[in-house]
């Protein structure tokens, strides 16, 4: 059947994985969870990813959660050659790192998307709110190093901002007079990348959900 990722276009992650597979060109079949409904809870779901995550990906026998373990798969099986996966170690080991630190910023927006999303806690989300910020500002730090995020080339660490990043500027939570850079980075990726269509739907989804349910908690 080849390539089967199961996930929900909301979901950072998620978007993350359908970028990069459009960005090699990968024809895979998409499956929908339904997460509200204990989609991620069966005993078929369970049997492919036990921590009962999104995404999950199944690739013949191998069945991988976590986005990063998933977008490097891709990449190493898919397109060995890609300049997204350097095979230069240093050049690959930084944007591992680069791949860390999301791990980090996915949690801090989590922090803030949780409290105005489910629980309708206004408190929360202000409490949260200054360590997105402190991931935010070392992100404007790499980008006064390099052009993009790991280096002067695209690699899977600006797919794998990128995703949170464009959310929150939807959001309206991405100040330009803090991060000037990280605002011109993510305007010049959303008209470079041809691929970039892979992220739209479900960074407009979860950004306007994320602004109107600040707006109405704050009001």
């Amino acid at each position: 059947m080849g390539v089967e990722i199961f996930g929900v276009q909301g979901s950072p992650p998620c978007r993350a994985v359908f970028l990069v597979a459009k960005a090699i060109g990968l024809d895979y079949t998409y499956h929908w969870v339904d997460m509200k409904n204990g989609g991620t809870r069966t005993p078929e779901f369970l049997k492919m990813n036990p921590a009962h995550t999104v995404p999950t990906m199944k690739d013949g026998d191998l069945c991988l959660g976590e986005s990063k373990a998933i977008i490097t798969y891709l990449v190493n099986k898919y397109a060995p050659d890609s300049e997204l996966y350097p095979k230069d170690p240093a050049e690959r080991a930084k944007v591992d790192q680069r791949l860390h630190f999301d791990s980090g910023l996915n949690v801090n927006f989590r922090g803030i998307a949780f409290p105005l999303l489910f629980t309708k806690n206004l408190e929360e989300y202000k409490k949260n709110k200054p360590k997105l910020d402190e991931s935010l500002d070392l992100l404007e730090t790499f980008l006064g190093l390099s052009k993009n995020v790991a280096g002067e080339k695209v690699t899977l660490a600006d797919l794998a901002v990128l995703v949170h990043i464009s959310t929150l500027a939807t959001a309206g939570l991405l100040g330009n007079d803090r991060w000037p850079r990280i605002n011109a980075w993510l305007t010049r990726l959303q008209s470079e990348l041809p691929y970039y269509t892979a992220n739209v739907e479900g960074s407009n989804m979860l950004g306007g959900a994320i602004k109107e349910s600040l707006a109405q908690l704050s009001a």
